[in-house]
């Protein structure tokens, strides 16, 4: 088999070869197969090939936020390059290939002559002389198949009958030519044989190929489109697959889809972990209802761009935690959030919740106290008004408020002396163990008031939260009658001196004399820096207790039966004290409002 390029031959065997196959002068051939080869066909498969490739890979991964593909890394890009030009190539290859078929001087095909088969589908003419034919025969159908080695080539026929003769004149032919025929003779046989005279009258210029300018760079065009369209396809591609995948995560809003897009996306990377993320963990924070969870957003998130949304939602979150401290109703509640929150910002709700724990208290008094006590209402607004701006202290028995003292305050009598000396006047004077001042001194007085000022402590307390105000006995308060009390902290101080009622009572049997007890109670309320106390006094007289006496069998010692006497003499005028006292201050249990 030779390779002839068609347009390298002589102008006289190009115009012999044209009329040779259009049969219209010997040579002629004696069957032919029109057609061109599949190289359009195979350029363009190689190209749709690469195209699909290129579609697969663009669309691997595609805005799928859990795959390792769905931004393709820039190495993917000489993937994009190869595959786009591949593409072009193909499609520029086929192009050309077209092109030079058109350009043909004669119509393409195959074709049998007397001494060879020519296989003129381009321009390169493939030429198979008879005399290297291996075999000739019928194929199914009617065709008829040359065999060159291992090279086959079938021709159909129109009439099918023929078949036979076609081999037979094929096989005359393949004799002569094993038989080297002359140069005349071969003239009449091959085409490609120079013509005994060439015509004056022919052009003496071969005819020549044109090939347009295009198809000596489509390689490096092919390379051009690959860059330009590869790399432009391969950024796209992964700008549309983030997109994608900001759009998903945009359509789902939540901490699991910003977070992956967060692993795989780009563009949109500073919106969503400044933002989109940042927003979505607070979603979460705000609906655990707690500050806690707020605070450990801030941690987990420290800088973002919804500043003023994190600061809304803890401020929310804290006045939430505040109105449930606030219905606890206690101060200890609002205490301890304060303590838990100490910038909670909230200071004017803070304060307001605070605040109306002392006027609820001050209503509470106000629906407990008995009428006409107006003026003991206006001294607990400002004792309660003392206690909220001195504040609670943490105890061990908890949160306690401002403590009221309750101190006694004992003055020198101004007659009791008197009473000895109308006592030792008397038939039933018994000596010293007479004497009333023997009775009314500090080791009997010291009780009463210890249990008076409990008492008076626990009656007032009744009336207040612990936690607001609370009250205690005070140790006794020294100074004279003419120094006005001076405290430091809230005081209830009682002033009070015994003297003698002027009433004796005598009994022969058993022998005793007893005068007669007068008590002088002034009590007043101070508050540190106020200068308005409240003011209260009581005259007590406590008659002699005859029945205590005549219930006496036996004859006591001298002194005994006077000091059980006189004793409850002023137990029960200390008693009387503090139940006329906390009268002023709250209604009987059972009494009608």
């Amino acid at each position: 088999m030779t390779v002839i390029d068609f347009y390298t031959l002589p102008r006289a065997i190009q115009d012999g070869l044209i009329e040779a196959f259009r049969g219209r002068f010997a040579p002629a051939p004696i069957v032919s197969r029109l057609g061109t080869r599949r190289v359009i066909a195979v350029w363009l498969a190689v190209s749709a090939a690469a195209g699909l490739l290129l579609a697969a890979l663009c669309a691997a991964g595609l805005g799928d936020v859990n795959s390792a593909l769905a931004l393709h890394p820039r190495a993917a890009a000489a993937a994009y390059v190869l595959l786009a030009a591949t593409t072009a190539i193909g499609v520029l290859q086929a192009l050309a290939y077209n092109a030079a078929l058109v350009s043909l001087p004669f119509t393409p095909g195959l074709f049998v002559f007397p001494a060879n088969l020519i296989d003129a589908r381009d321009h390169k003419l493939r030429v198979f002389s008879l005399a290297e034919l291996s075999r000739v025969a019928a194929a199914p159908r009617g065709a008829v198949v040359l065999t060159f080695g291992g090279t086959r080539h079938a021709f159909p026929l129109e009439d099918p009958s023929r078949s036979d003769d076609v081999i037979r004149e094929i096989e005359a032919a393949w004799s002569r030519m094993k038989a080297r025929p002359d140069a005349a003779e071969l003239r009449r046989l091959d085409p490609f044989a120079p013509p005994a005279i060439e015509s004056p009258f022919a052009s003496p210029i071969p005819l020549s190929r044109e090939v347009p300018g295009w198809q000596s760079y489509r390689w490096l065009l092919a390379a051009a489109v690959g860059v330009t369209l590869g790399l432009g396809l391969f950024f796209l591609r992964n700008r549309m697959s983030d997109a994608r995948m900001y759009a998903a995560a945009r359509a789902r809003d939540d901490v699991a889809a910003y977070q992956s897009y967060i692993t795989r996306g780009r563009g949109h990377g500073e919106v969503v972990s400044q933002v989109l993320l940042p927003r979505a963990e607070l979603r979460l924070a705000v609906a655990k209802g707690s500050v806690e969870a707020i605070d450990d957003f801030i941690r987990a998130y420290p800088r973002t761009g919804i500043q003023a949304e994190v600061a809304a939602a803890r401020r929310a979150a804290l006045a939430a935690e505040l109105e449930r401290a606030r219905e606890v109703g206690t101060l200890a509640a609002l205490l301890a959030f304060a303590e838990r929150y100490p910038k909670h910002g909230l200071d004017k709700a803070f304060n307001d919740a605070r605040h109306a724990l002392y006027v609820r208290a001050l209503d509470r008094y106000r629906s407990e106290m008995p009428e006409g006590s107006e003026q003991n209402a206006e001294f607990v607004r400002r004792l309660l008004a003392y206690a909220e701006r001195v504040g609670p202290e943490r105890t061990p028995q908890g949160l306690r408020g401002p403590a009221v003292q309750v101190r006694f305050r004992r003055l020198p009598s101004q007659d009791l002396k008197r009473a000895d000396d109308l006592v030792m006047k008397s038939p039933m004077f018994r000596g010293v163990t007479s004497l009333p001042t023997r009775y009314v001194d500090a080791t009997r007085l010291d009780p009463q008031e210890k249990r008076t000022a409990s008492a008076l402590a626990e009656g007032l307390a009744r009336g207040f939260e612990p936690e607001l105000v609370t009250f205690e006995p005070g140790p006794p308060f020294e100074g004279a009658a003419e120094e006005p009390p001076s405290v430091t902290s809230p005081s209830l101080v009682v002033s009070y001196r015994v003297e003698s009622s002027g009433i004796a009572y005598g009994s022969k049997k058993p022998p005793i004399i007893i005068m007669g007890l007068k008590f002088f109670f002034k009590t007043k309320f101070i508050l540190p820096g106020d200068a308005q106390p409240l003011l209260t006094s009581d005259e007590i007289a406590r008659r002699i207790p005859a029945g205590l006496i005549q219930g006496q069998t036996a004859s006591p010692r001298p002194g005994t039966l006077e000091a059980i006497v006189y004793e409850s003499m002023m137990r029960e005028a200390f008693i009387d004290l503090g139940e006329r006292y906390l009268s002023t201050w709250f209604r009987k249990r059972d009494e009608p409002r």
